[in-house]
């Protein structure tokens, strides 16, 4: 089992950076789409400038205070995700700077492939183990307990069951219009930004 998963961990840690070095994205996808769903709620926002990189922000009925030399908003939501929020967003564009500037390097492909920079070692096989004088440590010794062996676990108070339909495309919901029997990508509605930019391989247009 553990040889089983070093070497699926080997197949994804290779095949991540080498997808990381080829892809056209600077910002995650993952991310990219959640700022894709802040730059819709942008606007509704109305920024007014009170300093040089401080403004206040009014959003319906509430007003926050933006500060783009420390990266804070007063919802707190930029400072706890590290992505501009739809605030902070606002102030950009007011300003007119570049809104990836503002996002935070963690989400960035050059971090990104940082973390896939190790590489996990291939282990050589039985064959070529170095022989030991001792003794060979055989595995623990597996006792059946008495009773009779529960095949399913007990479900929880609030878990939902499973539907019983055995047809998958009734389960299937489009994230995009909300009805069941398609995805998203064959939904003939117009998509929402962040299901666009999915569909384009997070390729700006």
């Amino acid at each position: 089992m553990i040889d089983g998963i070093k070497y699926k961990q080997m197949v994804r840690w290779h095949n991540n950076k080498e997808r990381g070095k080829a892809s056209l994205w600077e910002i995650t996808p993952h991310y990219a789409e959640k700022l894709e769903v802040e730059k819709e709620r942008a606007r509704f926002c109305k920024p007014i400038q009170a300093g040089v990189n401080l403004w206040q922000v009014t959003s319906g009925q509430q007003t926050h205070v933006v500060n783009l030399e420390l990266y804070t908003c007063g919802c707190r939501k930029w400072d706890l995700y590290g992505i501009p929020c739809n605030h902070a967003i606002s102030v950009i564009n007011k300003a007119k700077r570049f809104l990836e500037d503002y996002v935070c390097n963690f989400f960035k492909k050059p971090f990104y492939l940082v973390a896939y920079e190790p590489m996990i070692y291939p282990v050589p096989g039985e064959h070529d183990w170095t022989r030991t004088s001792g003794p060979d440590i055989e595995p623990p010794k597996f006792r059946v307990k008495k009773g009779t062996r529960k095949e399913k676990r007990i479900k929880g108070k609030f878990e939902v069951p499973k539907p019983k339909d055995s047809s998958r495309m009734a389960t299937i919901t489009c994230s995009n219009c909300g009805l069941q029997g398609h995805r998203y990508t064959n939904c003939k509605q117009q998509l929402r930004p962040e299901l666009a930019l999915r569909k384009n391989k997070h390729v700006v247009n």
